[in-house]
């Protein structure tokens, strides 16, 4: 009768820490439609010439003008608030954004390195997926999915080629 006693609380107490919280759905995980990556620097200038430092998304290339890029949503920002930027003097930074599905065909690190938030802009970094090219390349994003690696490296003493317009 012990034996079986304890047998019958053996099998119980196994029971018992088995369970979990009882019934529930399962969770879900929501795809995402995006991009990721790591901004890479380098050269870092002094801290007071950078107001703000943005990711730019752009549907097209050449960009005609980034506010009004951004304003007729061809264009999108990251982070997406207007005042507020990227980290500052960090060797990198990770970014994840969910964006439509569409192809963005020029995607810059942009610096705001004077006070006038509409003309102080220049391009201090861009996509490339092949290093040294210095057309930008496209990156074509599809629904429900978060395309990751697409890295951006900036050095500030040799930014890529300027093909942004602040005006």
């Amino acid at each position: 009768m012990k034996i079986v006693t304890r047998l019958l609380f053996l099998f119980l107490s196994v029971i018992a820490v088995s369970c979990d919280h009882g019934l529930k759905p399962p969770e879900v995980e929501i795809n995402k439609t995006g991009l990721s990556g790591t901004i890479y620097y380098s050269n870092w200038p002094p801290a007071d010439s950078i107001v703000l430092l943005k990711i730019v998304f752009f549907k097209t290339f050449p960009p005609s003008n980034i506010l009004q890029e951004v304003l007729s949503n061809n264009a999108k920002t990251y982070p997406v608030a207007l005042d507020e930027s990227l980290p500052i003097n960090e060797n990198s930074t990770y970014y994840e954004i969910e964006l439509g599905a569409e192809t963005y065909e020029y995607i810059v690190v942009a610096q705001q390195f004077g006070p006038d938030y509409l003309t102080d802009w220049r391009a201090v970094g861009q996509y490339n997926s092949v290093p040294g090219d210095s057309l930008p390349s496209p990156v074509s994003i599809i629904q429900d999915s978060l395309l990751r690696n697409i890295d951006i490296y900036v050095d500030f003493n040799d930014p890529p080629v300027q093909y942004i317009e602040a005006e």
